[in-house]
């Protein structure tokens, strides 16, 4: 029998879909912590050309910013203090009626 990887939800891919919402989703478990295009690859379960196109649309909207080099790797920072804030209690909220609901 074949093992089947399901990815759980989470509260923005849940609602809007799409890679984007499931790159915010790490940021709600990640906060302001460095992550490269590999390590949101991997915990998305996203290939990493896409995992990068999510994250260009993002520093467009100032909701992330680039960080320090590590090697050949470039980091990254959800600003999660200034513009990713309201909207990440949003998803704890919504996260939280969810599981009431069940």
């Amino acid at each position: 029998m074949k093992k089947v990887d399901i990815a759980v939800d989470g509260p923005f891919h849940s609602v809007f879909g799409g890679t984007v919402a499931r790159v915010l989703d790490e940021a709600r478990i990640v906060g302001n912590m460095e992550q490269t295009v590999s390590m949101l690859s991997e915990s998305t379960k996203l290939d990493y050309k896409t995992v990068q196109t999510a994250l260009d649309r993002l520093a467009k909207y100032g909701m992330i910013k680039k960080s320090r080099r590590i090697g050949n790797a470039q980091t990254y920072r959800f600003n999660v203090e200034n513009d990713l804030h309201s909207l990440l209690n949003w998803a704890a909220e919504f996260q939280h009626s969810k599981r009431n609901r069940r």
